[in-house]
């Protein structure tokens, strides 16, 4: 499984992915943001891709319900991983495309994202 909850308290979530990343690991992310929206709380997402190779080929990654009922609902992520991943990284969470404040950051700057996180 690609994707470890690492920490999940308050309004904080932080999560790391490494390997290939996949539909279960996908739901399992967004369990753990449900969890905390059902509480009424507006998550702020830490996560960090290390040893990131990617998502998996061959899935359909075209089921966008979380992102049309909850999308909205986290109010900050922060995306820290290497530079090759950016651009791919940021249009997976649809940066742009909702409301949530979305800003990607490399491992240099992993506590600069923490800053970002906590304004």
């Amino acid at each position: 499984m690609a994707f470890n909850l690492i920490e999940s308290s308050d309004d904080f979530l932080h999560v790391r992915v490494s390997g290939v990343m996949t539909l279960k690991d996908q739901a399992a992310l967004q369990d753990a943001a449900r969890v905390l929206i059902a509480r009424g709380l507006r998550p702020r997402v830490l996560a960090v891709l290390a040893g990131f190779a990617g998502w998996a080929k061959g899935q359909d990654w075209g089921d966008m319900s979380f992102l049309s009922e909850h999308g909205d609902d986290i109010s900050r992520m922060a995306i820290v991983g290497e530079e090759r991943w950016r651009d791919d990284a940021l249009m997976f969470v649809a940066k742009g495309l909702r409301a949530t404040g979305i800003e990607y950051f490399t491992p240099a700057d992993l506590d600069r994202a923490r800053a970002w996180l906590n304004q």
